[in-house]
């Protein structure tokens, strides 16, 4: 059988003779000619391409031939198919070529006084740190069991957090979007001449900026040269730390100052008050029938949904707390570890809100987009740590936050008016 070569050799060969003929003999193409001239194109294309493909697979064959021999070099530039070759951020660090260069350059350690610069390492993506987060309840499943037996829930399930709830994605920098407010839906049946109705919606120019987020912590030196141990410690820090500054800022960002806004500094966000009572169970027990009410502001919109509700840790362990005239939970009590919910709705914790402010929606609403990813620095450059024998460890991570769709979501608070 004629290699792919030779077929387009012969169909270029077949088209060349085809236009030597008519010229030679003095006339226009025929009919018949033309079709075929057509048929040989299409087909020399098509081989043209298949031998195209099969050359440059040679190429690459005979370069991974040349390379299989030759020790495979690591350096400090991670792209996405290594992120596999790290299971944790602590990992990428140590891993990286930065760590391993200081590593090399003092293998017993840093003495007292000695210069400490780890240059920035990129240890993932914020889809990266969302990814190993452990969010254990998908907030769009959430349900409460339906048969609850007289024994214990041996299934282990983590509280909600913020960070679990809100949307991510990616930004290649600063931009305005239309941020909605409200919407008014005015539609009706008109008659025969009479005007047609006209819908409002309430919108604002919001600005959607990168903002750096960062956070740091204090190491040893010792605990420095140790990967392993620095590894693990990093993990647990690095995720404290960046939850602990993006939540604040998600939640009671200002919008000024060099901060991005809020949710509760975002116009258009709703508000639902209630009367707080004189404890913290009597406060629960208030926050019940004014949550439900704020569930209904939500539902009520097109398309509304209640994800979560957010909760400070205080007001979350009283509604734990709620017991009926025979002292019985109404919760799942302490020998059991189900789903919290209320109102069917999961219930999340935050140390950012205040006992007494519940915050319920669309948390899908609330976006955090990945500029520049997460980044470690390691230094002692830093007040008098060279001398005490410590490093500065600073985690950032450069990101934009926005909200699409504020009055999807709504404040619940002590105030007039419940």
């Amino acid at each position: 059988m004629p290699t792919l070569r030779e077929q387009y050799q012969a169909t270029l060969s077949r088209a060349a003779e085809l236009a030597k003929t008519a010229t030679d003999e003095g006339r226009d193409f025929t009919d018949d000619e033309i079709t075929e001239i057509t048929d040989l194109k299409t087909k020399a294309d098509e081989l043209g391409a298949k031998v195209k493909a099969a050359d440059d697979a040679q190429a690459a064959a005979a370069e991974l031939a040349g390379k299989s021999a030759a020790p495979v070099a690591f350096t400090s530039t991670r792209d996405r198919a290594e992120d596999a070759d790290a299971e944790t951020f602590g990992d990428a660090f140590v891993k990286s070529a930065a760590y391993q260069a200081f590593r090399k350059e003092h293998p017993a350690g840093v003495g007292q006084g000695t210069p400490v610069n780890i240059g920035r390492v990129k240890v993932g993506s914020l889809p990266e740190w969302f990814a190993r987060r452990k969010a254990t309840l998908d907030t769009s499943v959430g349900r409460i069991q339906p048969v609850r037996m007289p024994t214990v829930d041996m299934v282990d399930r983590d509280r909600l957090t913020l960070l679990d709830l809100v949307s991510r994605g990616r930004t290649d920098g600063n931009f305005e979007y239309v941020q909605i407010t409200g919407v008014t839906r005015n539609a009706a049946i008109v008659a025969e001449g009479g005007l047609k109705p006209t819908s409002d919606m309430s919108t604002d120019i919001a600005d959607a900026k990168v903002y750096t987020y960062a956070d740091g912590y204090d190491v040893t030196n010792q605990l420095l040269a140790d990967a392993p141990a620095f590894a693990s410690y990093m993990n647990n820090e690095l995720s404290y730390s960046l939850d602990n500054v993006v939540e604040e800022k998600l939640l009671n960002g200002t919008g000024t100052n060099g901060e991005p806004r809020g949710l509760l500094n975002t116009t258009g966000v709703q508000q639902q008050a209630y009367t707080a009572g004189a404890d913290p169970i009597a406060t629960a027990k208030a926050l019940i029938p004014a949550i439900r009410k704020a569930i209904t502001k939500v539902t009520r919109l097109p398309g509304g949904q209640v994800t979560a509700v957010l909760m400070s840790p205080e007001d979350d362990e009283a509604f734990d707390l709620l017991q009926d005239a025979n002292e019985r939970y109404y919760s799942g009590g302490p020998f059991s570890t189900g789903p919290a919910t209320i109102w069917g709705r999961p219930r999340a914790t935050s140390e950012r809100i205040a006992p007494g402010t519940i915050i319920l929606g669309d948390f899908r609403q609330i976006a955090l987009l990945d500029r520049e990813g997460l980044s470690v620095l390691a230094f002692n450059q830093h007040k008098d740590y060279a001398q005490r024998n410590m490093t500065y460890v600073r985690a950032e991570l450069r990101a934009a936050q926005v909200i699409w769709k504020p009055n999807r979501l709504v404040v619940v608070k002590a105030g007039t008016g419940a």
